[in-house]
């Protein structure tokens, strides 16, 4: 499958306009202009990275890649030159000694060191999709629907001394007190990074608070015994097992908002993510952040590229491998308010998606087609955003079918035939 028409005479036009634009050397760029770190997060232009690494080192980071050794390199991204920081693979099965997904640490080696006001920040080799669009498309969508989701962009990614084409990596927002200062006002709370270590779905694994460190790596307070790390983690997972499917928001006000986690759901099922909160291997790719001084927790979003695998995924597939998911879709009130976000998030994507796919599409393509390191052929990169395409064009149609065979008055009365026009 592959882009036809309009859509790719654009594509092509401004995929060669802005590889002419990106590829402009970095002394060539106003240095009036002070950079910000949106500018190389928001995504919109193929920015150029450079980690000035030593060839040794570089090569011993990708011989030693299931190691978390950190090597010293500057960081250079238009014009600003961060020097001595910290450089180490990162991921888990997508781990490589060919493309390695990377953690920049700027405060590695120098205390205090920063970034445009961070202290790490994540290059993914985007190994696991050969679309490249698939994590930055889910985040984009989380944060229109108003869940604090990292941010994402794409760059060009340039390695040593004679400045090496590595090929397209997205950059992306570390979760961590930074990131939480910029999204809730606050940074000091408790924030775990999840692991998975097997299917699990909120079950109650009785009173060992020893099983929760594995899967519940904390990220802050790292030094804080097991009661005061874990018990809050205990005590959300028992109320999430005893509370009742009728009355879930008054039974978890104190330690989870139902409706945020409603919404989240909905955004996974909606892309039809397949490693997510309820995907096919138990809760998996998230962070959770318990509040200063409260039991109240939020669930964030990490490594959506399980999304935009099945076009016609119903949106109550898996829900019965989560105690909360399964208790949602149990009462018909809080089946509905499920159905109803799940349309709110169909509304909400609409043409956008598909234009932003197309957009993307435009932003990569050349530099893609020449990525040495890349573990898949170019043409796989083409169908596969094709494929996506697709999907944004036909998902929120095949979503209000579904909602229609479950609950045809959440969609009110301006459905037809579960179509709804495209404008």
């Amino acid at each position: 499958m592959v882009l036809r028409g309009r859509h790719l005479r654009l594509v092509l036009v401004f995929a060669f306009a802005g590889w002419c634009l990106g590829s402009a050397s970095l002394a060539a760029q106003s240095p009036a202009v002070t950079p910000t770190l949106d500018d190389l997060l928001s995504g919109t232009t193929l920015n150029d990275v450079w980690l000035h690494i030593n060839a040794r080192d570089w090569a011993d980071l990708q011989a030693n890649y299931r190691e978390n050794t950190y090597y010293p390199a500057d960081f250079e991204w238009q014009g600003v030159r961060v020097r001595n920081a910290g450089v180490r693979t990162r991921g888990r099965i997508s781990r490589n000694d060919r493309k390695p997904s990377l953690r920049v640490d700027f405060n590695r080696y120098v205390t205090g060191q920063q970034f445009l006001g961070v202290k790490a920040i994540v290059l993914n080799s985007l190994w696991m999709d050969p679309s490249m669009l698939r994590d930055r498309l889910s985040m984009l969508l989380f944060r229109r629907m108003g869940i604090p989701a990292p941010r994402e962009g794409h760059v060009r990614l340039f390695i040593g001394a004679n400045r090496e084409y590595a090929g397209v990596y997205s950059v992306v927002e570390e979760v961590n007190p930074a990131f939480l200062q910029a999204n809730f006002n606050q940074n000091d709370g408790y924030l775990y990074e999840y692991h998975i270590q097997g299917a699990y779905g909120f079950e109650d694994p009785g009173p060992d608070l020893d099983w929760y460190r594995p899967r519940f790596d904390a990220q802050t307070h790292e030094n804080g015994s097991t009661v005061e790390l874990y018990a809050p983690v205990q005590s959300l997972v028992e109320t999430v097992n005893a509370a009742s499917p009728s009355d879930l928001r008054g039974a978890l006000a104190d330690v989870l908002d139902i409706d945020t986690f409603i919404t989240q759901i909905a955004i996974q099922n909606f892309v039809a993510q397949q490693d997510g909160l309820v995907g096919q291997f138990g809760m998996n790719n998230f962070y959770l952040y318990r509040f200063e001084a409260q039991s109240l927790s939020q669930i964030i979003p990490w490594d959506q590229d399980g999304s935009f695998r099945m076009i016609d995924m119903p949106p109550w597939q898996n829900m019965d491998t989560n105690v909360l998911a399964a208790k949602i879709w149990a009462d018909p009130t809080y089946r509905d308010l499920y159905l109803r976000k799940l349309v709110e998030v169909a509304t909400l994507a609409g043409p956008w998606l598909e234009d932003e796919v197309v957009r993307e599409y435009a932003q990569l393509r050349e530099a893609v087609s020449v990525d040495p390191l890349a573990p898949y052929p170019f043409e796989q990169f083409e169908s596969e955003v094709a494929f996506i395409q697709q999907f944004a064009r036909d998902r929120a149609a095949i979503i209000r079918s579904y909602v229609e065979q479950v609950s045809p008055s959440v969609l009110g009365d301006g459905f037809a035939g579960g179509r709804k026009a495209r404008r």
